[in-house]
């Protein structure tokens, strides 16, 4: 689990590393119950010592996000993550798709098939290890990274989709256009979290960077799940408003 070393800075170190294994909690990551590295994958993950591994674990189980087993290891605790208060927005489906499509360069990563994680199950509505089509890709504007976005579909609908889709069409527009799919709404969560090494690569900033993180699943006609998408965002380069209308 070869990652990168952590920005030396006025943060201390062991509070860096808590905050990306809490960042990798809090996106699914890690899955409830699942084991975390060893203290020593995680030093040398990181090239930081034991006492910075010891300090960051610590604090994240007495947060209750961890608990460790004698004998075992460090683990996931189940549902350790606390729900965060909701605001409730009501509008159009069409406001998903981004304006400003065409002037944003799309970049296409990597379209690949995977076994479902347990989040990514859960939120698709399948069974945990089922075959899904994950796809990665960012949006540039003048040649800067401003979002990394990762979608997750069930087989059948994902591997009908092409790397030349993505150039020109939001996903949303793909799902309807393209594969016919009628979507009739979706549920959007928004938090800030902090990068870790495949966010901060795919953005060009630094490990342990601030970015904005969305979720967002999408609903068929009949109501089951037919897309999962992580959004992550750099915060210099965007911003999210909301139009109130009284």
């Amino acid at each position: 689990m070869e990652k990168s070393r952590l920005r030396e800075r006025s943060v201390p170190l062991y509070l860096q590393l808590e905050q990306i294994i809490k960042s990798e909690i809090l996106t699914g990551e890690f899955s409830p119950g699942e084991k975390i590295p060893t203290e020593t994958e995680l030093c040398h993950a990181y090239q930081v010592s034991k006492i910075t591994v010891r300090q960051a674990v610590l604090n994240l189980v007495n947060e209750g996000l961890l608990v460790r087993k004698q004998g075992r290891g460090t683990f996931i605790r189940e549902n350790g993550i606390k729900s965060a208060s909701t605001f409730k927005f009501s509008g159009n489906i069409n406001n998903f798709i981004s304006d400003g499509l065409k002037m944003n360069e799309v970049i296409p990563m990597d379209i690949t098939r995977k076994g479902a994680s347990s989040k990514v199950a859960k939120l698709l509505d399948i069974e945990e290890g089922a075959e899904v089509v994950e796809i990665r890709r960012t949006r540039n504007f003048n040649n800067t990274p401003v979002s990394y976005i990762k979608n997750y579909l069930p087989l059948e609908l994902g591997k009908r989709i092409k790397k030349e889709d993505l150039l020109t069409k939001s996903m949303l527009q793909i799902l309807r256009d393209k594969l016919k799919i009628r979507i009739t709404n979706g549920i959007q969560y928004i938090e800030a979290i902090v990068a870790d090494y495949d966010v901060a690569t795919a953005l060009s900033i630094d490990i342990f960077s601030p970015v904005l993180y969305s979720e967002l699943i999408m609903f068929g006609g009949d109501r089951r799940p037919v897309e999962f998408a992580q959004h992550f965002f750099r915060p210099d380069q965007f911003r999210y408003t909301i139009e109130l209308k009284l």
